[in-house]
């Protein structure tokens, strides 16, 4: 039997193998059951387990309790869900803030999304334009709670929701009672610089039943643990030069000048800083030794503020409930990328490269830029026992996305003329200042009107319905515009490489779901649902690109690309027992997704394009189990299974790309895996001494594993076009977290130790060009012990 057969196995056995009480003789939950958590997944509150989505969710307290502080954290322990930092990846520019999420295997470093990212009610996910542009995820501090949910979303939550949707859910402002958080933290890294935070967050009623208020204001600093050094000497420049720093400030006021009607405007603005990559050359460092080092030339710093200004209305009507939302984001990402080794080897000076003598610097200046408005009006019924529970609204949005970049390395031009006899800069295609790539413009306009509904109708007590629509009209249109003597001697500020394009298409994402809940405590359903993405536009590569793209049977990239879209066919069961000590959500999932959007990375020039390269299937599964055996012990499980591979070759320039005497090889072939690790597990426990009335001393465990990507991506498999065989997948990782603490009167008050065993997986490895043999390694931040302490009212 496959490993997905054993999982259908466990989940059956879970979700059936369970006597279900008709609903008159259900038990009140007993002391001691597990918290309910009531979570916004199909915009309207609803008990966690009454939803019929594959979502996880966390609180703040959760959140506090498992030590969670970023999205790289929060990743982790979500069934399902691969996150990966990759920065020197084939899709990035050595900015470490460069990251690929995923759910389900739904993953694409290429056009828009494939998950959408949301504070409140408004997306902030980007478009993936160059190497430049890259998603922002906000702190995890002072929220709510943070959605997880699995599978297409786009029906109430659009396009950019493809694979899944991450929901960060910040606190309203309170009309009744005052409430309040404090949070700090210090810790210390193995061979690295002290971290250390401290937030707070306060809010209110100004006016009873009227007037309250909501602020908060956080800072974050993780020191480093990746030293600087001269390759040469060994001798450390920067040290602990990874270290990154983030400011978090919010503000919301919620008024409400009737019992019906209340208006919230509220304002958050973050901003984060990085100091350097945390990407190691393996020939200067000893993981084992906890010696990581890089001979970088400078620092790979990056600044990334951004704010978003919304203002919510509701309003009651009796019969429904109108919401609106409006709002407005705005980005201004920089950051400085070393391309001194990057330079030298993609013009193959093999005498000065890709190790550089003292005085060369390569410096690409980079910048994305999104400004975007959103406006939504929501209407939805008001009473959840009715036999008709409906949505409908209207969206619309205008994304905004540029991306920039300038490339400088004063003494390139003279050392290619040393080493080919021939000048890199010419007449018409100048080198001023050293400037050898200039990228003024990379832009894409994204409209979006749609409108939706959904609506469930109660068959009978047990049984529900549920189906839902998306229709939109998307358009887009862009240029991108490159010039220097970085592509071709001949293309100059006169003579740029322009790209332009535009589209437009009218997207129907429907969603259905049939649901059987034979008492509160049980619920099976079965769901199918469309995701989409809209298409795009490439930009033009270097011309030492050219042996690549033959390879594939092509003389250029494609101008454009075609959008994407995907079905996704789900069973699930969410099941509470023992009168409340324990549930188990389980969930089976096949994705059947066509004309995909994908960079194909050419290894030869080290830059990539997007094509659609036919279709893929993901199947797996989840099972999250939490239990409380017993008032002091709470035990926590959740493993997940996920495969998502091509199911077939697929050639770009030509019609056949296989076989004896093809004229090309294929972009990818039939078997290759998109990236995501096969089984990732949790298991937690904790338990609380109850030998203290008014204080309650407590140890925590966090166990996690993810299995090695055995299976080739397309980069890795010798059959394509384009391949590297010293690229690395995901390797098997696994950490362990405790945490021991006493809680009372509102204080928390704890030491914890991450990745006790201080392993150092090899997560990333990867290359310039295939010509080079200077390789960039990531791995996971060494040992980490500390003192958390917090506060709540």
């Amino acid at each position: 039997m496959s490993r997905f057969g054993r999982l259908v196995w466990v989940i059956a056995a879970l979700a059936l193998g369970v006597e279900h009480a008709p609903a008159q003789t259900v038990a009140a939950p007993v002391e001691g059951a597990l918290d309910e958590i009531v979570v916004t997944a199909t915009r309207r509150e609803e008990r966690l387990q009454d939803v019929a989505v594959s979502a996880t969710a966390f609180t703040q307290q959760t959140l506090d309790a498992e030590g969670l502080r970023n999205i790289d954290d929060l990743s982790r322990l979500t069934p399902g869900v691969t996150f990966q930092r990759d920065g020197t990846g084939t899709s990035a520019n050595f900015n470490d803030e460069a990251s690929d999420i995923n759910i389900r295997g739904v993953d694409s470093t290429a056009g828009t999304s494939t998950t959408g990212i949301y504070i409140d009610d408004t997306p902030i996910q980007g478009r993936h334009i160059s190497f430049t542009s890259f998603n922002a995820f906000p702190a995890l501090f002072d929220v709510e709670r943070v959605e997880v949910l699995r599978g297409p979303q786009g029906t109430l939550f659009g396009a950019g929701s493809e694979g899944g949707t991450v929901r960060f859910i910040q606190p309203a402002p309170s009309l009744h009672g005052d409430s309040a958080y404090v949070r700090s933290e210090v810790a210390a890294t193995e061979h690295g610089d002290p971290s250390y935070e401290l937030g707070a967050a306060f809010g209110g009623p100004l006016i009873e039943d009227r007037l309250g208020f909501r602020i908060s204001a956080y800072g974050r600093t993780d020191g480093g643990w990746v030293d600087r050094v001269d390759y040469r000497t060994d001798r450390v420049t920067d040290r602990a030069a990874n270290w990154q720093q983030t400011l978090a400030v919010s503000g919301a006021l919620k008024w409400a000048p009737t019992d019906n009607l209340t208006v919230t405007p509220s304002i958050y603005y973050q901003k984060l800083t990085l100091g350097d990559t945390a990407a190691y050359w393996p020939d200067l460092s000893d993981p084992g030794d906890e010696r990581f080092a890089n001979g970088n030339a400078q620092r790979n710093p990056s600044t990334d503020p951004f704010y978003l200004a919304a203002a919510k209305l509701e309003w009651g009507l009796g019969f429904a409930q109108l919401t609106s939302n409006t709002s407005y984001f705005s980005r201004n990402q920089h950051s400085l990328s070393d391309y001194t080794q990057f330079d030298r080897t993609l013009f193959g000076l093999t005498d000065v490269g890709p190790r550089p003598p003292p005085g060369d610097l390569g410096t690409s200046h980079d910048a994305d830029m999104q400004n975007n408005f959103f406006q939504e009006i929501r209407l939805q019924s008001t009473d959840p026992a009715a036999r008709l529970v409906w949505t409908g609204g209207f969206f619309y949005a205008h994304l905004d996305e540029n991306t920039t970049e300038t490339v400088i390395d004063q003494n390139l031009s003279s050392e290619f003329n040393a080493f080919y006899g021939a000048p890199l800069c010419t007449p018409q295609a100048p080198c001023p200042s050293g400037q050898i790539l200039e990228q003024p413009l990379a832009k894409i306009i994204d409209k979006q009107y749609a409108l939706y509904g959904d609506a469930t109708f109660k068959i009978s007590e047990s049984w529900k319905a549920t189906a839902g629509v998306r229709v939109a009209r998307i358009e887009y249109s862009g240029a991108i515009v490159y010039y220097g003597p970085f592509f071709a001697p001949d293309v100059g500020p006169a003579t740029p490489l322009t790209s332009t394009g535009s589209g437009s298409e009218t997207p129907v994402t429907p969603k259905a779901v049939l649901a059987y809940q034979p008492n509160p405590d049980a619920l099976f359903y079965a769901s199918a649902a469309k995701g989409y993405r809209v298409g795009g536009i490439n930009g033009a590569v270097s011309s030492l690109c050219s042996p690549n793209l033959s390879s594939i049977g092509l003389s250029a990239p494609p101008g454009t690309y075609a959008s994407d879209s995907l079905w996704s066919y789900e069973l699930g069961a969410k099941n509470t027992l023992l009168g409340g000590r324990m549930q188990i959500n389980a969930s089976l999932f096949v994705i059947d997704w066509s004309n995909i959007q994908q960079a194909v990375y050419l290894t030869n020039c080290g830059q990539n394009f997007v094509e659609n390269l036919g279709k893929v299937r993901s199947h797996g599964g989840e099972v999250e189990l939490q239990a409380r055996p017993i008032d002091t012990l709470q035990l926590g499980f959740s493993a997940a299974y996920v495969d998502a591979k091509y199911t077939k070759t697929v050639c770009a320039g030509v019609a056949s790309c296989t076989g004896a005497g093809a004229a090309s090889q294929p972009v990818v072939s039939e078997g290759d895996r998109l990236p995501g690790a096969p089984w990732t597990i949790h298991t937690s426990a904790e338990y609380s001494f109850p030998f203290m009335r008014s204080r309650k001393p407590y140890v925590r465990a966090d166990y996690q594993v993810s299995t090695a990507q055995t299976a080739k991506l397309p980069i890795q498999d010798p059959n394509n076009g384009v391949s590297d065989p010293e690229f690395a997948g995901l390797p098997k990782i696994d950490t362990l977290q405790l945490r021991a603490g006493m809680r009372w009167d509102g204080f928390d008050l704890s030491l914890f130790g991450n990745n006790l065993t201080d392993s150092h997986p090899l997560v990333f490895r990867t290359r310039d060009t295939i010509a080079s043999d200077l390789f960039f390694s990531h791995s996971i931040r060494p040992r980490t012990v500390g003192l958390t302490a917090t506060y709540r009212y």
